[in-house]
């Protein structure tokens, strides 16, 4: 069967001083491979990143390699994070995959344990249940969203060559079909404020006609002829949309911080003096949604 890699770059076949194994991503025939740009340059550990594409479905698989002759110490920790933190922004699935060269089995030891949390702020946790190396101990990893669509268990497989085990494991990579929403709603930016004020006092609550002296009955007829002005005025639109999942860290901070973005955007179009706030404005939204996207942020 054919495969195709891609060959590592420069600066990743530098990443680490001491040479232990290289990383690469290879694909049969059929099967597309793009190369992700993580824009990180990390010395604790080599990776490759690529976005796997078959037909209409596809899924990011990050690469990875620590090697065993140190032990993990806060650098790899915080590189490890910084190159999540732009995986977590993708949306199609994400898979890490790789020797991590952490004892897993032990959930006691304090790197084990640091790493467990780090992965519990994605989201991530490791598929793998034994061993994957001759002398013990569960040291290459399956990283998945708790959502995967992991269609099997991950088999551990001894190739009789290596001192590591294969890992391999299937998936359905198949995007759901598109939910379309139908929301039908009033264009109340469009109203003609004089056309309805010359409208109310056409109706029947200001032609000086005598009212009704209960409180329903009048609620009744100031309700019916609102209604009957601005179906007049601003008739009722139905409009139809796709249905898209926000992202877990896009809260209510970063919801309100675009909204301003885009009305200083709309207003700069309008006058050349707003220019200069539009574009500070959108500056301050992607330093907000990098923010918030850390582990320590609001997740």
């Amino acid at each position: 069967m054919p495969f195709r890699a891609r060959p590592r770059s420069v600066s990743e076949l530098s990443s680490v001083s001491t040479n232990h194994g290289g990383v690469a991503i290879a694909a049969s025939r059929g099967v597309r491979l793009a190369a992700v740009n993580t824009g990180s340059r990390n010395s604790s550990f080599k990776h490759v990143c690529a976005r796997v594409t078959s037909r209409d479905s596809s899924c990011v698989v990050l690469r990875i390699y620590r090697p065993g002759s140190g032990a993990a110490d806060a650098s790899f920790f915080t590189e490890l994070s910084d190159l999540l933190d732009r995986l977590v922004t993708f949306v199609d699935p994400i898979m890490v995959v790789g020797d991590l060269n952490i004892r897993l089995d032990r959930p006691d030891d304090p790197h084990s344990r640091r790493l467990f949390e780090l992965l519990a702020t994605y989201d991530l946790s490791c598929r793998v249940s034994s061993a994957t190396h001759d002398h013990g101990g569960l040291l290459d990893v399956v990283l998945m969203r708790s959502d995967a669509p992991l269609t099997s268990t991950v088999a551990v497989i001894d190739t009789g060559f290596a001192d590591h085990r294969l890992l391999r494991w299937t998936c359905s990579l198949q995007r759901p079909p598109p939910v379309y929403a139908s929301t039908t709603y009033r264009p109340w930016g469009r109203l003609d404020v004089d056309a309805f004020r010359l409208e109310l006092q056409q109706s029947a609550l200001c032609r000086g006609e005598v009212l009704p002296n209960d409180a329903n009955a009048l609620a009744d007829l100031y309700s019916s002829e609102l209604i009957a002005i601005v179906d007049r005025l601003l008739p009722l639109r139905t409009t139809t949309r796709r249905n898209r999942p926000s992202d877990p860290w896009f809260d209510d901070d970063c919801r309100s911080a675009k909204r301003r973005c885009r009305r200083l955007e709309r207003r700069a179009q309008k006058s050349a003096a707003a220019h200069t706030g539009g574009n500070l404005s959108c500056a301050l939204i992607a330093a907000l949604l990098a923010a918030i996207a850390q582990p320590s942020g609001s997740l």
